[in-house]
């Protein structure tokens, strides 16, 4: 059993530095920043991290492992059951479609934690969770349809390319999470179905 004093502890942490990166870019808060919000003190905030952005990506990688996971079992169980090309292409939308809810339910914190020059923590975030979603895609491929490539290499490609996508998404003009989707989507290589 794990002791309330840690949960709400957690809890204070993670609500302080998802409100606190929600106003500002990650690399303007500071451990006091976070301490004041969380109320702890910093000894306690250096128990649980190094940083408010190593702190940040302690909060947001649980729900992007939990679209990975999601997306892993439905493509497992669609190529158990001997699935088409369209219900695999599916199941990868589904999957972009949750990841982008997941953007859009942080909208405030992406668009300034993305293209901030002086902490590049989720930016790296995102880069390893899509390069090892990307690198599990790829293993699983037909090999009847799936190129003579780099496995690491396309799937590096791939990562850098959704969160170039995203982060252009959040910093252009207005457009709708649908049309982001379907962006993404479009622009996969032809053999990643």
């Amino acid at each position: 059993m794990v002791d309330a004093r840690i949960l709400h502890t957690t809890a204070a942490l993670r609500e302080a530095v998802l409100r606190l990166a929600a106003d500002r870019p990650v690399s303007e808060i500071t451990v006091a920043d976070v301490t004041r919000a969380a109320g702890i003190n910093r000894a306690t905030f250096y128990s649980r991290a190094v940083s408010p952005g190593s702190l940040l990506a302690d909060v947001l990688t649980p729900e992007l492992d939990r679209i990975r996971a999601d997306d892993a079992e439905a493509h497992r169980a669609a190529v158990d059951r001997g699935a088409g090309p369209e219900e695999l292409a599916a199941i990868t939308r589904r999957g972009i479609d949750a990841v982008v809810d997941h953007v859009t339910a942080h909208r405030d914190i992406y668009a300034r934690a993305l293209p901030d020059p002086n902490d590049a923590s989720l930016h790296r975030l995102l880069v390893e969770h899509f390069t090892v979603s990307s690198a599990m895609h790829i293993r699983e491929l037909d090999p009847a349809v799936k190129p003579d490539i780099i496995d690491e290499v396309a799937a590096g490609f791939v990562a850098q390319g959704f969160v170039g996508a995203i982060e252009a998404w959040l910093g252009g003009p207005r457009r709708s999470r649908k049309a982001l989707v379907e962006t993404i989507t479009r622009s996969f290589p032809a053999w990643w179905r």
